[in-house]
């Protein structure tokens, strides 16, 4: 088969995708993955073939500074990024409201601001390219990040199979469940569909009728465990969550036996790269840990801890560390909830203390693993203070019940059917669902 895998320009979004792609690559398919420009190095990094479409996402000034270019972002303090940032969570943010209490009002504003994320992310000049590319190539199955809906849109036009890569939860598939039920309770004449709309007109570029297929893929292949799944009915694939980290190497101390329990902090690269800060104070965190008799491996480079930060002597600071590595060796991590920190803890059986950064799927993971015992969640990150983190990454340390929970939650991933496992599924229903 040939097998197209596509992403708005994200590393971190790439990277969930690498060990499916390379799964599928040496059970003998063609696989290619295309994606803006920005991003055509990692993907050749990781070993496969490119294939560049549309224009450059310049994915930090996009995001960080709304439609502003590069170097007026530049030029803007953190007041004035977190200001934009804030601006952008309420608007566009899904992550807090509840489908039992949403109101039909509320989601709508929401799927509106949503829409021009996803305008931002994939604009029409890479849905054009993409959409070329697969009548050229006629892929039979494309696999699309779940934010990315150029990929539906190019598969529908060449006749291609088509499934969602999801990254994390998946929070727009059950917001999009609960709007449906709105929208049935109200007349016909005032039943406004802001994304049916966005993509429809997208499809109809290209002659093609709106489907729901185009917003949660024709099937949708999950990595996280079907235990912290949210409840959404749709046909899902689970697939083990293999991680991986990029092109890295590990350092020497990490192959050495730690003297005391060790601690990772992480706030992930995918934030810092992209708005330029951080949602939690650096400075309440250091210090959470600083008196502990522990030893701290804080993943957080020079613009994050700037030029007046106090590193306590029990922190060892890494720029970047594989966290693949890093991570079997240690006994907590405290992390923000990014996918890959998240999904790699779960992995390694890793206890968490997570201060969600309030993005997307961030503080629904929180909720999940509190709830599964495997961690505990700070609820108000904005007034984070270095007790109330200290206490929660003391009480992971030392009661039993977290590490035993992380531990359960590694065995279910590690009965999970690993990339290479689904690869005759993923071969039978691109039989069934490809159109020629």
């Amino acid at each position: 088969m040939r097998i197209l895998f596509t992403t708005f320009a994200a590393r971190t979004h790439l990277h969930t995708q690498v060990p499916l792609a390379w799964a599928l690559r040496t059970a003998g398919h063609d696989v290619y993955v295309a994606s803006q420009p920005d991003l055509v190095e990692d993907i050749t990094a990781a070993g496969l073939t490119a294939v560049p479409v549309g224009e450059p996402l310049d994915l930090h000034g996009q995001m960080g500074g709304k439609d502003l270019g590069a170097e007026e972002v530049a030029k803007m303090d953190a007041a004035t990024l977190q200001a934009l940032d804030h601006i952008y969570l309420e608007l566009a943010d899904m992550s807090n409201v509840s489908p039992e209490q949403m109101t039909y009002e509320d989601a709508q504003a929401r799927f509106l601001a949503m829409i021009w994320v996803f305008q931002t992310l994939c604009g029409d000049a890479m849905v054009d390219d993409l959409v070329r590319f697969a009548a050229h190539w006629k892929p039979d199955l494309v696999i699309w990040d779940t934010m990315t809906f150029a990929g539906p849109v190019a598969a529908m036009a060449c006749g291609a199979a088509h499934a969602r890569l999801l990254f994390g939860m998946d929070i727009l598939a059950q917001m999009r469940q609960a709007y449906d039920g709105l929208l049935a309770d109200r007349p016909a004449q005032l039943r406004d569909d802001p994304l049916e709309e966005w993509v429809g007109s997208v499809l109809g570029r290209y002659g093609l009728p709106f489907r729901d297929e185009a917003l949660v893929g024709q099937w949708t292949i999950d990595p996280v465990p079907t235990s912290l799944r949210l409840p959404v009915d749709l046909p899902y694939v689970p697939v083990r969550y293999v991680p991986y980290n990029g092109p890295s190497e590990i350092p020497a101390w990490v192959r050495e036996t730690p003297k005391k329990r060790r601690v990772c902090l992480s706030l992930g690269v995918a934030f810092r790269e992209t708005m330029g800060g951080n949602r939690a104070s650096i400075g309440a965190l250091l210090d959470a840990v600083a008196d502990l008799d522990i030893e701290v491996v804080a993943t957080l480079d020079a613009s994050q801890l700037g030029t007046s930060q106090k590193v306590p002597d029990n922190v060892r600071v890494a720029d970047f560390v594989p966290l693949d590595a890093l991570l079997p060796t240690c006994s907590a991590i405290v992390n923000h909830g990014g996918s890959g920190t998240f999904q790699t803890s779960l992995a390694h059986g890793v206890p968490q203390v997570i201060v969600p950064d309030m993005r997307w799927d961030t503080p629904r993971k929180a909720q999940r693993l509190e709830e599964a015992g495997a961690g505990l969640r700070i609820r108000d990150v904005d007034a984070l203070t270095p007790e109330e983190l200290r206490a929660n990454l003391v009480r992971v340390l030392e009661e039993p019940s977290f590490a035993r929970n992380a531990q359960r939650l590694r065995t279910e991933m590690l009965a999970t059917p690993a990339p290479s496992d689904i690869v005759p599924v993923l071969e039978k229903l691109t039989a069934h669902h490809r159109v020629r």
